[in-house]
């Protein structure tokens, strides 16, 4: 997460960065959250090591108490608040496939920030972006509970901004998002936020759960300055496997 729903986010209208060690500390945030909703943390073990979230208790409570008058205006549902088995997946590649140590990572969508933190706990010097200023609250609670302070005040930016109208940033070496490619209205500005944020000789990793306007999207891009290879892996969550699709996008070399 336009941050349009990561499995789903959605993006905002306005663009905000601020250095995670010039936020709120984590009893302040805690609190600030836990006023608002009613959060529970939870525990993710991924490729041997142990991630903890607070996330909302039951995200059905948020979609019950949508405003239909906000729902209208941009089709916003709190997809945030929820960890979707594609982040999880792409929680992994960060941990165990990725070479991303001292390369800049950029999570489109983050939500909870799970990918990112995976990133940031490999290593790399982590922005997180989504739509939602809640989401980005608990992002920084999320990066204080798991990282260490010094990794959270040197490498780590929280920045609010909408797809459609993306911030002038320089361009990352590594751009990741998980399930942001549910809407056919959203392929144009994922492309273009992917054509000026993907630096000339990095690389961005996107992962679904095998939706058709997903494979759609990756098809589009192969008619792009974008190559794309897919692979499908397999996730074990509460008990379920699930298919995820990974897509490796990179710039198209000059012949």
């Amino acid at each position: 997460m336009f941050v349009n729903p990561s499995s789903p986010r959605h993006p905002s209208l306005h663009e905000e960065s601020h250095p995670a060690s010039s936020l709120p500390s984590s009893e302040v945030l805690r609190h600030k959250l836990s006023a608002k909703y009613d959060v529970v943390e939870k525990e993710f073990f991924i490729a041997g090591r142990s991630v903890t979230l607070l996330k909302v208790r039951d995200t059905n409570v948020l979609v019950d108490a949508i405003d239909p008058e906000t729902f209208s205006d941009d089709e916003r549902l709190p997809y945030w608040a929820d960890v979707w088995t594609s982040s999880l997946e792409l929680a992994r590649w960060c941990m165990q496939d990725a070479e991303i140590r001292g390369k800049r990572v950029l999570e489109l969508g983050c939500g909870l920030g799970l990918a990112g933190i995976a990133a940031a706990q490999s290593g790399a010097t982590v922005t997180f972006s989504d739509y939602e200023a809640d989401a980005l609250d608990f992002v920084r609670y999320n990066v204080r509970r798991n990282l260490p302070a010094h990794v959270v005040e040197s490498g780590i930016d929280v920045i609010q901004f909408d797809w459609r109208r993306p911030p002038l940033l320089e361009p990352f070496d590594v751009v990741i998002a998980a399930d942001v490619v549910y809407e056919q209205r959203m392929f144009t500005p994922i492309k273009h936020v992917l054509s000026t944020l993907v630096a000339p000789s990095g690389i961005a990793v996107m992962t679904e759960p095998g939706r058709s306007v997903g494979q759609m999207f990756f098809a589009s891009l192969k008619d792009s300055d974008f190559s794309v290879s897919t692979e499908i892996t397999s996730v074990e969550s509460d008990e379920k496997i699930t298919p995820v699709v990974r897509a490796m996008i990179q710039r198209r070399q000059p012949v």
